[in-house]
């Protein structure tokens, strides 16, 4: 029962990440609010994504499974949902540049880079016993 305890709130993490989404895409308020909602749910995820590892490794049940389940919890969490919000920051205007330009396609930057981090993470197998790099929230 222990080794579901870090997967569980890796979901937690998952769970925020389409939450974020939802904010993002569906406005119920303003698109202001509804945009820092969404970057709420960023900063719940980087909480249920420092405990997720930070159990594993009290209760000493790292699996392969737990780390593909992070990474693409963090995935979403810290890949598409910032991308998301920024893209909408475009098209609402509140950014300088108009959702015409090439300067919106930045906002898928933040995706991609995030993927490719993740990837190399994966199959990095230093990453057995140090963190090397930097973590996916702060990129």
């Amino acid at each position: 029962m222990k080794k579901h305890i870090p997967n569980c709130i890796t979901l937690l993490n998952l769970l925020c990440g389409c939450f974020g989404i939802h904010a993002a895409l569906y406005p119920d308020i303003s698109n202001v609010a509804q945009l820092q909602l969404a970057g709420m749910y960023i900063w719940l995820g980087l909480g249920f994504d420092f405990a997720d590892g930070l159990v594993a490794r009290l209760l000493k049940v790292q699996s392969p499974i737990g780390k593909q389940l992070d990474s693409l919890a963090d995935m979403v969490t810290f890949g598409v949902l910032p991308g998301l919000i920024m893209g909408r920051l475009f098209v609402l205007d509140a950014l300088p540049q108009s959702p015409n330009t090439p300067w919106a396609l930045l906002a898928f930057v933040i995706p991609l880079a995030s993927a490719l981090r993740l990837a190399k993470f994966n199959v990095d197998e230093r990453q057995s016993t140090q963190f090397y790099g930097l973590p996916t929230p702060a990129f």
